[in-house]
């Protein structure tokens, strides 16, 4: 008779252990409900020039198309810096969309952040799909204008964590992902797109890659010429 009682009694809890972590990743998720004044953004009809290289680090989307109330920011790691600062940058493939803002983040646990963007533009960015408005999201200390900060994944709806997707603008480079300490390359691959003018490349790496907090590199070449690799900074 006392077997059944212990397994009964381990029974529960191991469902008030369930319960515990459910209502901890719960109480994790935060969200932040912006105003048109911390919100920047632009739509242009024409577009004759690309951005900078790096354009976007994003999980797999689980939605057809972009929704501006969806939009999710992934801390793997508690935040420690009282004057934590988020910087988040987005902008479209074609060029035409982009946006910038940032939030006092201050101390904050691991855990998911829902933002809602009061785009005025939410009829032209649900004609995208989400590796078409593609968001780079970091940390940093301070001042978004640091040269100190360390990136964190984003996704369009709740994604489960996966791979990473790293979207580039590598131009007329030939673009790989190095990782310290590592003879190995991981490819990266055009973008099958018409309008590829804010990024043409997608790099896929694997979560495991990044288990630690550390960087990669952006090794490019140009007919041969190896050119000078881009820190990426994961935080």
């Amino acid at each position: 008779m006392n077997a059944p009682r212990f397994v009964l009694a381990l029974f529960v809890s191991t469902i008030a252990l369930g319960s515990w972590h459910a209502d901890a990743q719960a109480f994790n998720q935060r969200k932040i409900v912006l105003n048109e004044h911390q919100f920047k953004e632009s739509y242009l009809e024409k577009v004759t020039v690309s951005g900078g290289i790096r354009a976007g680090f994003m999980y797999a989307s689980p939605l057809k198309q972009v929704d501006v109330h969806q939009l999710r920011l992934y801390l793997h790691r508690d935040v420690e810096e009282q004057d934590a600062m988020l910087c988040v940058h987005m902008v479209s493939r074609d060029g035409r969309y982009a946006a910038s803002w940032q939030y006092d983040l201050g101390v904050q646990p691991a855990g998911t952040i829902h933002a809602e963007l009061p785009s005025k533009y939410q009829d032209q960015l649900t004609s995208y799909d989400p590796d078409a408005l593609v968001v780079l999201a970091g940390i940093a200390k301070g001042d978004c204008a640091s040269q100190d900060i360390r990136y964190i994944p984003a996704s369009w709806g709740e994604s489960q964590p996966a791979d990473y997707f790293l979207y580039v603008n590598s131009g007329s480079t030939d673009t790989v992902i190095g990782i310290p300490g590592q003879t190995q390359r991981i490819p990266c691959t055009r973008i099958a797109a018409d309008n590829t003018i804010a990024y043409d490349t997608r790099c896929v790496i694997g979560k495991e890659m990044l288990a630690e907090p550390g960087s990669i590199f952006l090794v490019r070449s140009n007919f041969g010429n190896r050119l000078p690799n881009v820190e990426f900074p994961v935080r």
